[in-house]
């Protein structure tokens, strides 16, 4: 009866557990057990339970100074980490593994059968999961015969949580050393002829209708610890064939010896270039993967072996390495494509639930009756956008493509890839039914787009366009000063939100697009003509881009402190977050801190990534400013931002003379029309942007104040917390319904936390494929990186990689590596010598700023950010779309 009850506390059989015995039995443990369970074919064996790992830690004594210092080792820190893992190793390895635990283990040993050999394996409370697998971390003991063997094995699994490399696991991501608790899986052991792993979906590229399999003979151990290179196949799940095989030189394997452990030998020559698999067991095992998959609803990590030609399965986890598909899924079988809308916007970060969902509103196509819309979707915290019934129309699918060149060379190269395959459908797409999805929207801003091009008075449109800007902000915050706070502001505020791009579409973006429009069309028409960097430089120093007028009047500011000494002296002096409650206490500061006051009511709406409205903004936080102004004050020149300017004004209209001569004499009226057309209107290229910046800053306003309600309230703990609600939750939450807040925030800021670490694609499908495009290159240089010309001239100058604007001090003449900009970084610009950036095209801001400021760029440089280190010297090439590092 004693021994009855040890079997229940310290082990537990596959057959009395499932899926929700993590706390009990690990991830490992977890998932056996549940595919036991669903009748899959797993060898047979038991759990030592979490619970006799922990009397085993409390035989070791007082464990409280190991693990404090475990929660404060610095995982970057290998010798700490080594010394650490050694220390807490030994102490274990001394320690006795209780009586009751052993004798449950010896118990359940003799019910499975003492005659036989057994695998046994580690399985911890945070392995095995969705977002985190923990593979390998913890050690693992094959081939182990005999009650003795068998506990010491059980002992070094235990000791294995603290191997050097899982604790640097889990101090990287995020773990607590003190939650995280190890089962041990004692399971009968397979002698394999043949193992390997099955992936549910292709690791490699994200397709989900493709089986992947690895494959070796022997056990698997050798595939594991990179002995061999395996066997690959690929089954296509929809057809059922296998689509590939690669069949590679398997020189060893490894054996496990009858009495006990393994060996290591040679495979006969004529053994080491054979096929592993039978195309019959290839089959046999897909299916079974799709099996185990619809078992858990999500594609799965196997691991597998076969003896005397039966299948058995040995691990199923989830792969946590495939990019979410786009949320919610799409109805019917036809491919889609899925377009980043965070490169388009040149932000690649992960945004909060609230900002995706107040883009979801925004977005004016394809709303559903909630409002949201259904053509913008979420995947790992990114936004996607579907044009796939647009792409599918002739001969839009052809024309978007080549539009797209000019936000993202190899996003645009992607699009046409899908576009063009059997599946995709090109050419089935029903036109009027695209049409009426985006007709009422874009049908008159293209007819205004043709009359500003060919027909209106180009002369003066900044200046409009501005004013009808300025005029549509102070009608909101008019509207909002009218609500109740609460529930009634809040609806007036999402009502704001919802008519946005119907505020800006009809007057603003016909002119951004006349402009485009007509430099697509130059290009066009001077084409050979030899004008290619003038048709680059008459796009410089553009009158009444807000973005320019921000800048020059920040480099105003850092005049006026030039001014006043000890105004210089305090900003290069003090801690930047410091600098404006201080300043006044200087000479001259009254005034400086006046004009900047004066600053923040007309921009303070701006800042870093600012698409995301979550995101802390000039007037909430202005220590971004202060670090450009101490990067201007790096020189002494005082005006030199607007002579800056005025030089390339003159130059840009110098480059125009001398296109209107290239030009033939029949084309020379056309191509001046369209000089005057973009001259005016590639100005009004940020005024969008700037209206949309500032409705989102009255409604981060209006959220902030709905927020304290709801903390008042202690529904929720800050007031951030509702970053982590969608617009519709706290609409609920405000009229007093909705589900309990605090659980759902919680939950959400850990999916956000893994989300911060994805990779966004630029493209994908919808079968979860990411189409991964690099510029063709030509006689590239090994030092050098390929991307898209984007402003024209050549400079070197010393690096400055910057992830975060709100940190860095960007000094006179040097160069600026960005993953992307916004108008939150451009500040930044009236610094910097030259750009690079990861993502962007011809036409997003980082490229029209540049160009505007006559600084040479280069963009859609993959992995820029890594590829080259601040200091380095380098070499950026506007002209040919190449940077060297030098």
């Amino acid at each position: 009866m004693v021994l009855k009850r040890f079997r229940r506390v310290w082990v537990s059989p596959f057959s009395s557990l499932d899926g929700r015995n993590l706390a009990d039995v690990g991830g490992k443990g977890a998932n056996l057990a549940e595919l036991t369970k669903a009748g899959f074919p797993v060898p047979p064996g038991f759990c030592v339970t979490t619970a006799a790992f922990r009397a085993f830690l409390d035989g070791a004594g007082d464990t409280t100074t190991l693990f404090s210092r475990l929660s404060a080792v610095d995982p970057h820190d290998t010798d700490a980490v080594r010394q650490l893992g050694e220390d807490v190793r030994a102490r274990l390895r001394q320690a006795p593994i209780p009586e009751g635990v052993a004798s449950g283990i010896e118990a359940a040993w003799r019910d499975a059968g003492v005659g036989h050999l057994y695998a046994v394996r580690s399985s911890a409370t945070a392995e095995d999961l969705p977002n985190a697998s923990f593979a390998g971390q913890q050690d693992t003991y094959l081939n182990v015969r005999g009650q003795e063997a068998l506990l010491s094995s059980v002992r070094d699994c235990w000791v294995s949580l603290f191997t050097d490399r899982a604790i640097t696991y889990r101090a990287r991501n995020g773990f607590d050393h003190r939650r995280v608790l190890l089962s041990v899986i004692v399971q009968r052991m397979v002698a394999s002829e043949i193992s390997g792993v099955l992936f549910t979906a292709d690791p490699l590229d994200g397709r989900r209708h493709v089986v992947s399999i690895d494959a070796t003979f022997g056990l698997g151990e050798a595939l594991v610890s990179g002995l061999v290179s395996p066997d690959l196949y690929k089954v296509d799940k929809r057809r059922h064939e296998i689509i590939e095989k690669k069949i590679a030189r398997k020189s060893s394997a490894i054996w496990p010896l009858p009495a006990g452990g393994t060996r290591h030998e040679d495979l006969p020559k004529e053994k080491q270039d054979a096929p592993s698999l039978t195309d019959r067991q290839v089959m046999q095992l897909a299916q079974l993967g799709i099996r185990i998959e619809a078992h858990y609803q999500k594609p799965q990590d196997i691991e597998w072996c076969i003896e005397r030609d039966q299948l058995y399965v040995v691990q199923s986890r989830p792969i946590t390495t495939l990019y979410p598909l786009p949320e919610p899924k799409p109805a019917g079988d036809p491919l889609r494509v899925y377009l980043s809308f965070g490169h388009v916007q040149v932000m690649t970060d992960a945004l909060p639930p609230y900002a995706r969902s107040l883009w979801r509103r925004i977005f004016p196509f394809g709303r559903d009756e909630t409002g949201n819309s259904q053509t913008m979707l979420g995947a790992g915290g990114r936004l996607y956008v579907d044009p796939s019934a647009l792409l599918r129309v002739n001969p839009v699918g052809k024309v978007v493509p080549t539009v797209l060149t000019a936000v993202d060379a190899l996003m645009a190269e992607a699009v046409g890839e899908v576009v063009q395959r059997p599946e995709f459908g090109f050419g089935t797409g029903s036109k009027l039914e695209a049409l009426e999805s985006v007709l009422p929207v874009l049908g008159p801003v293209f007819a205004r787009a043709l009359w500003h091009m060919w027909l209106a008075q180009p002369d003066g449109n900044t200046g409009r366009a501005l004013a009808y800007l300025d005029a549509t902000i102070a009608r909101f915050r008019s509207e909002l000063d009218r609500a109740s706070p609460g529930a009634q502001r809040y609806a007036v505020a999402s009502s704001m939100i919802d008519g946005l791009f119907l505020e800006i579409f009809p007057r603003i973006i016909p002119l951004v697009l006349s402009g485009v429009l007509g430099f697509v069309i130059l290009r066009k028409l001077l084409e050979g003509r030899g004008v290619d960097r003038d048709l680059m430089t008459f796009a410089q120093g553009l009158d009444g881009s807000v973005t320019t007028e921000m800048d020059m009047k920040l480099g105003d500011l850092a005049d006026l402190a030039r001014e006043h000494p000890e105004v210089v002296a305090h900003l290069k002096g003090t801690d930047a977050r410091q600098v404006l409650q201080s300043v006044r206490s200087v000479e001259g500061g009254e005034v400086f801190y006046r004009a900047l006051q004066v600053f923040l009511d007309r921009y303070g709406m701006r800042g870093g990534s600012e698409i995301d409205i979550t995101r802390p903004r000039w007037s909430e936080d202005p220590t971004p400013l202060v670090q450009t102004l101490v990067g201007n004050l790096s020189r002494e020149e005082r005006g030199v931002h607007r002579l800056h300017h005025a030089r390339l004004k003159a130059q840009s209209l110098l480059a125009a003379q001398r296109i209107i001569r290239a030009a033939s004499v029949p084309k020379r009226p056309l191509v001046r029309r369209l000089i005057r057309v973009c001259r005016q209107n590639l100005a009004v290229r940020e005024h969008p942007k700037f209206l949309l910046v500032q409705a989102l800053g009255l409604m981060k306003q209006v959220t902030f104040e709905c927020a304290e309600t709801l903390v008042q309230e202690g529904r929720v703990d800050t007031v951030a917390d509702v970053f982590f609600l969608t617009v519709e939750e706290l609409s609920g939450a405000l009229r007093g319904g909705g589900p309990e807040l605090k659980g759902v925030v919680t939950a959400r800021k850990e999916e956000h936390a893994r989300d911060l670490k994805l990779t966004p694609p630029r493209v994908m499908t919808s079968d979860g494929e990411i189409i991964t495009k690099r510029h063709r290159t030509r006689n590239l240089a090994d030092n050098a990186l390929a991307g898209s010309a984007a402003s024209p001239g050549i400079v070197e100058g010393r690096a400055k990689v910057v992830l975060d604007p709100s940190t860095a001090v960007l000094e006179a003449g040097e160069i600026l590596v960005a993953p992307f900009t916004d108008p939150g970084w451009t500040p930044l610009f009236i610094n910097a010598k030259g750009l690079v950036m990861e993502v962007g095209g011809l036409m997003t801001h980082g490229s029209v700023v540049a160009r505007e400021y006559g600084i040479p760029a280069v963009v859609c440089v993959l992995e820029a950010t890594k590829k080259i280190r601040t200091g380095q010297q380098i070499r950026v090439n506007g002209d040919e779309g190449v940077v060297e590092i030098l």
